[in-house]
């Protein structure tokens, strides 16, 4: 991180919130102790929205020290230590060693190179934003991206098309739409895991796999389906100068895929299988061990294979010590660790926070009805996380919710799954997101345009979570 003048001050007042609100009395039934919590998780939350994630997540390790909450060394035990963050860190370590055999580029080329996609330049376009999204499907969401962006710029570039083309900028954004959404639509990948660990702190259990993985990707693909129906006959984008010539298809086709990308790819449909099968055939054999590894298992079952298998060019594929030195996101992981000690003492009955906030917001909503609930929170929300992360939400809003929304006899699994797309639906600012971050930056795309499609992309989200999720998720989580 760059601490310019503007960091400072924004530190100097995440630090200043901490000691100001800890010294304030308590309100409703929330005790001296109480308020010394609220002021850690304020002062944190306030750090992330305006400096970045990891030194506000460090100084909330601290705090919880300093102001005799908890040891340090205890918050960090618990952060650290918690099943969830040790299962992001071993699948972020996983996917990383996939990319770093070839597996992304081997995928990307492959379905880009079909004679399907080169049908017309309307064509290439869906064909881009499904290769997108099957790389963010196998994790690769980020790399794929990074590949493809460059993709879409040796073809403006050959064929003179301006920066900021309405076009350029809708494939873009589609692009980078595509592989997130193909990330968060299967419940294994580590930032999914981010969100799904907020449930899991919030009702003990974690979401059943198949139900997760059938309802996120039909929302997921009606939502990339309405944006491209919209891009083609709403905002009517020229397509026509967007075409990936016979050079391109030709380098393409010659980068064939490694011995490497194709062990890489078998590894990564074993961990697929032994992920699913045991949430589809519960009394096969090794159901309960595949069980027992669960997601992290798998994940160092799959490194420790593409660490010691050898080919002709090198014995091992990859080098573990770099794979989880160069893959690990540790401002992600930090983030994750800190919610766990602050969100423990915030339900302590010491702090009295939890029943105060409960006996202020219940008996409003409760009126509602639930499903009103659903969709006012799910619109509430998305507006919020375009000026807030997206993460930083979920770790506010998640562990709140939830069990407000068992309170209130609603569907605990259908009001995480809306509240968690909604919450990615995250792409109108800069602010909004670590993705609409990267897309808001990219030198071919319009800013004009960033702005128009982020908010077209929340607002269509809007449309299928109401139209098509809400029924979904409740046949499916039952």
């Amino acid at each position: 991180m760059r601490l310019t003048k503007t960091k400072y001050i924004n530190i100097a007042i995440m630090l200043a919130l901490t000691f100001i609100i800890a010294a304030l009395p308590g309100f409703g039934r929330i005790t001296p102790f109480g308020m010394k919590v609220l002021a850690v998780f304020i002062s944190v939350l306030y750090g992330w929205i305006t400096v970045d994630l990891l030194v506000p997540s460090i100084w909330g390790f601290a705090a919880l020290g300093f102001f005799g909450l908890t040891p340090t060394a205890n918050a960090l035990s618990i952060g650290l230590g918690n099943s969830q963050v040790v299962v992001v860190l071993a699948a972020m370590a996983f996917i990383g060693a996939l990319d770093e055999v070839g597996v992304t580029k081997a995928i990307a080329n492959w379905m880009l190179t079909r004679n399907i996609v080169r049908k017309s330049p309307w064509m290439l376009v869906i064909g881009m934003v499904i290769t997108a999204y099957v790389l963010g499907l196998v994790g690769a969401s980020i790399a794929g991206m990074l590949l493809l962006w460059q993709i879409v710029g040796d073809i403006a570039q050959k064929n003179n098309i301006e920066k900021g083309d309405g076009l350029v900028s809708f494939t873009l954004m589609m692009i980078t739409a595509a592989a997130f959404s193909g990330m968060f639509a299967l419940p294994f990948h580590a930032t999914t895991l981010i969100f799904t660990g907020y449930f899991i702190q919030a009702v003990g259990h974690g979401l059943e796999v198949i139900p997760f993985i059938i309802s996120a990707n039909i929302i997921f693909i009606l939502i990339l389906a309405l944006m491209i129906i919209l891009g083609k006959f709403v905002f009517r984008f020229d397509a026509n100068k967007f075409t990936m010539g016979d050079e391109i298809v030709e380098q393409m086709k010659n980068q064939k895929a490694t011995t490497g990308a194709k062990i890489g790819m078998i590894t990564l449909v074993l961990f697929i299988c032994g992920v699913i099968l045991p949430s589809l055939f519960e009394s096969m054999p090794g159901a309960k061990m595949l069980n027992d590894l669960g997601i992290g298992g798998l994940s160092i079952l799959g490194m420790i294979v593409l660490a010691i298998v050898s080919t002709e060019r090198e014995k091992g594929l990859v080098n573990l010590a770099r794979v989880w030195t160069k893959y690990t996101d540790w401002s992600l992981i930090l983030l994750l660790a800190v919610t766990f000690p602050i969100a423990e003492l915030m339900r302590h009955a010491d702090a009295g926070i939890m029943p105060t906030i409960v006996g202020i917001v219940l008996p409003i909503v409760s009126k509602m009805g639930i499903t009103k609930f659903m969709i006012v929170i799910c619109i509430f929300l998305g507006i919020l996380t375009q000026v807030t992360h997206n993460i930083v939400l979920a770790a506010m809003f998640v562990p709140f919710l939830v069990p407000l929304c068992q309170q209130m006899g609603g569907n605990i699994y259908t009001m995480f799954m809306l509240v968690f797309i909604a919450l990615n639906a995250s792409y109108v600012t800069p602010a909004a997101s670590f993705q609409s971050a990267m897309v808001h930056g990219l030198d071919r795309m319009s800013s004009k345009w960033a702005y128009i499609l982020g908010t077209a992309f929340l607002i269509i989200t809007w449309i299928v979570l109401f139209a098509v999720g809400l029924p979904i998720c409740n046949a499916l989580f039952v």
